[in-house]
């Protein structure tokens, strides 16, 4: 009898340092941050063990998004307007081997007051006090929701190392924040096709070596403010500028990855902000245009870009 007792107290010895060790191992993870503000603009704090955070959950077995936001209201006691994907971001350890993706969401308050669970301690605080707090608690967490709140009108991406030290999460960026949507899609005053075609002929004209879209971009006196090779700041024409694709094989991708970031329009005037990456962004530039409604036409009559990645 004893022995069988024996036996019996090391098998459930060993079940738990086998269930201690799936505790310990790495466990890649998806969560969702729920970044709520209210009509003034105040961004909602919760006070967790680590600091000041936003709230949220991490992805359950058979969750989906919807399902897991609606958990959160839930369990918070938030009424909130349809949340906004604005960032996806990734964290990377130095302390284990998982990843985790966070989704950032961002929603208004309807009634303006704090959640009703009254087992956690919430404020509202001004937009750079929330970013404070939040870049205390961890940096990363301060810096994604910074992001998404100074440009609202895109879904941004980025990575993160995260690491510990003293008990205490640290983060750095690994890749630096880019878009993963179109902006124009995202802002009102973007809304004319028109706009949006006179930049897609630059974009597709500039990538894919086809001269003439690219030309018919431009007004025939439209100015370039640009830095060559040599690092001269020079002012070319439409045309002197088309010739830097002249030799390049017609309709090949040539490794330029454009995005539109922004588009502002002013009834016959508008600019735009584009970004041109080469593959693996080796290089990234940003390009500034200046575009004119002309009979009915957009066409771009001035552009200066300069190159961000350094």
């Amino acid at each position: 009898m004893k022995n069988y007792i024996l036996v019996v107290v090391m098998l459930l010895t060993i079940q738990c340092i086998n269930a201690q060790s799936n505790i310990d191992k790495d466990v890649n993870t998806s969560a969702i941050n729920l970044v709520i503000v209210n009509d003034n603009g105040d961004i909602l704090l919760k006070k967790a063990t680590i600091g000041w955070i936003t709230i949220g959950a991490f992805y359950e077995k058979r969750h989906t998004i919807n399902e897991v936001i609606d958990s959160i209201s839930n369990k918070y006691g938030v009424s909130i307007t349809k949340p906004n994907l604005k960032g996806v971001f990734t964290y990377k350890f130095d302390f284990n081997n998982a990843v985790s993706i966070r989704q950032v969401y961002v929603a208004k308050s309807t009634t303006n007051d704090l959640p009703t669970n009254k087992n956690v301690e919430f404020r509202w605080a001004p937009k750079d006090e929330a970013i404070e707090k939040f870049k205390s608690t961890i940096p990363s967490l301060g810096e994604m929701i910074a992001q998404i709140i100074d440009y609202p009108q895109v879904v941004w991406g980025g990575s993160f190392l995260i690491k510990k030290e003293n008990n205490k999460k640290t983060s750095m960026i690994t890749e630096d924040f880019y878009p993963i949507s179109d902006a124009s899609t995202y802002r009102e005053s973007s809304n004319d096709p028109a706009v949006v075609k006179a930049l897609q002929k630059y974009m597709e004209g500039s990538s894919y070596n086809k001269r003439e879209m690219l030309l018919s971009a431009f007004t025939d006196n439209a100015t370039l403010y640009l830095t060559n090779r040599d690092g001269d700041f020079k002012r070319y024409s439409p045309s002197e500028y088309a010739d830097f694709f002249k030799n390049a094989e017609k309709g090949k991708f040539n490794g330029r990855d454009a995005k539109i970031l922004e588009i502002t329009v002013t009834k016959d005037i508008a600019t735009a902000k584009v970004e041109i990456a080469g593959p693996d962004r080796a290089w990234v530039y940003i390009d500034l245009f200046l575009l004119k409604k002309i009979k009915n036409d957009w066409r771009i009559i001035s552009k200066t870009a300069t190159r961000v990645d350094k």
